[in-house]
């Protein structure tokens, strides 16, 4: 669908699609070591499953059904899980033993405008004071081949728990227990991932924390992710080929986007970043480490034609591990108090914890006083509380015919050029998927 009708739909499935099953307790259990099997119900006989309380699952949960998770699974190599529209995936939370899926084969999650796949908890949890309820989804690392994922049209809330010795991820994901985990996770770097007309939201952990792959993670809504304690929205580390671009970004804990470089041996991590919208990035941390972009480890970043609106930094270098290369230009910045504003300087950074500003961004709408350089969005009040997480459905980010920062981004064929699969695609299950072409306004959404 076109960008500017994209926020209209996804607001409402932020804030319309509800759970409408029923809560029950499930019994702690152990996780098999890999390579054991805790058979629940799969669909590997042609049979819809309606319950899965652990081991190996593959097949197709049919459109429109209700499929409730008990406990950990995983997708064998070789094999596939595929996803159809409107299913609905309830996660029970297990204290003992957080549920995870580990994707060792690949997963396709097709859902549709106005048909999401939701992958959320039962009605009970969702009152509570955690959002940390189940252990999110992790792609496996060197398999004879590497897991493909696709997620289209899918919602994803409540991941962030806390790892046990005997969750699947306790010692892939990090080398000790005890950690809070994403809704996504890739391992190996040979994995090609699309993410596309997704929203994460009341997630306790970072959206998405990616150590390799292939990716285009493009029109989705990361709404509030982390907690008070911290989190990313989205957090790329080395072997990464990475295109991010017409995403709305509001509300994160630390950043919107951290991009790393060179950790585990990997090639360096390349990322092309342009036409996203990121709002409120920092404001819920006393001493946010980032706030909209944060580079480190040599990595090589393009940021372009993004619109930074009340961020707590602006895009930060890490001053003793920096990129290897970054550019940074056309990006608009907006802040409603002098802090916000002083933080976009090239002056700026936060000593503590040894970033600064990214030097010679070329063309940044920066300003030197609160209030200047106002984006002029359609129907969003810029003095909202740099604290504020939640979207609202009256909210509409698209810019006013009148707004400068419509014709104020760099040339689309220069960011084309650095871009990923804006021209080649990746291919996953028979199906070419691309990069949305770069825009020349400031943004994720254009004009009203």
């Amino acid at each position: 669908m076109k960008t500017r009708n994209y926020l209209m739909w996804t607001l409402a499935a932020c804030l319309c699609l509800a759970s409408t099953a029923c809560s029950s307790d499930s019994d702690s259990q152990i996780i098999p070591e890999q390579g054991e099997t805790e058979q629940g119900p799969t669909d590997t006989d042609g049979e819809q499953p309606s319950v899965i309380n652990g081991g190996q699952v593959s097949g197709v949960w049919k459109a429109g059904s209700t499929v409730t998770v008990k406990g950990s699974f995983e997708i064998p190599a070789g094999e596939s899980l595929t996803i159809e529209k409107g299913v609905k995936v309830i996660i029970e939370k297990n204290e003992q033993v957080p549920v995870e899926i580990m994707v060792y084969g690949d997963l396709y999650c097709y859902g549709e405008e106005g048909s999401e796949i939701q992958f959320t908890v039962p009605d009970s949890e969702k009152n509570g004071s955690s959002k940390r309820v189940w252990g999110g989804i992790f792609g496996a690392d060197r398999q004879a081949k590497a897991p493909d994922m696709v997620f289209l049209y899918t919602v994803f809330e409540y991941t962030g728990a806390l790892t046990t010795n005997n969750s699947y991820s306790a010692h892939t994901f990090k080398s000790t227990v005890g950690k809070g985990v994403p809704a996504i996770n890739t391992m190996d770097q040979n994995t090609n991932l699309v993410i596309q007309h997704c929203t994460f939201r009341n997630n306790g952990q970072d959206g998405l924390y990616m150590q390799g792959g292939n990716m285009i993670i493009t029109n989705n809504v990361f709404e509030g992710q982390g907690d008070e304690a911290g989190g990313e929205a989205v957090n790329f580390k080395a072997g990464i080929n990475l295109d991010l671009a017409y995403n709305l970004f509001y509300g994160p804990s630390n950043s919107a986007a951290k991009l790393s470089g060179t950790t585990d041996n990997r090639t360096p991590g390349s990322f092309t970043v342009f036409n996203n919208t990121v709002i409120n990035g920092g404001g819920r941390k006393n001493n946010a480490d980032f706030g909209s972009f944060a580079l480190e480890s040599g990595c090589d970043a393009y940021i372009y034609n993004n619109l930074i609106v009340n961020c707590k930094w602006g895009i930060l270098n890490d001053l003793t591990d920096p990129a290897r290369q970054a550019v940074a230009c056309n990006n608009w910045y907006y802040g409603y108090t002098q802090s916000m504003v002083d933080g976009y300087q090239e002056t700026a950074g936060n000593d503590e914890k040894g970033t600064g500003m990214l030097q010679g961004e070329q063309n940044a709408i920066k300003g030197k006083l609160a209030g200047e350089n106002d984006p002029e969005f359609v129907a969003y009040d810029l003095s909202t509380s740099e604290k504020t997480y939640v979207l609202d459905s009256a909210y509409d980010f698209h810019l006013k015919a009148s707004s400068r920062a419509l014709t104020a981004g760099a040339d689309p064929s220069v960011i084309a050029s650095h871009a990923h699969y804006v021209n080649s695609g990746l291919t996953i299950d028979g199906r070419t998927y691309y990069t949305p072409a770069p825009s020349a306004y400031c943004g994720a959404f254009g004009g009203e």
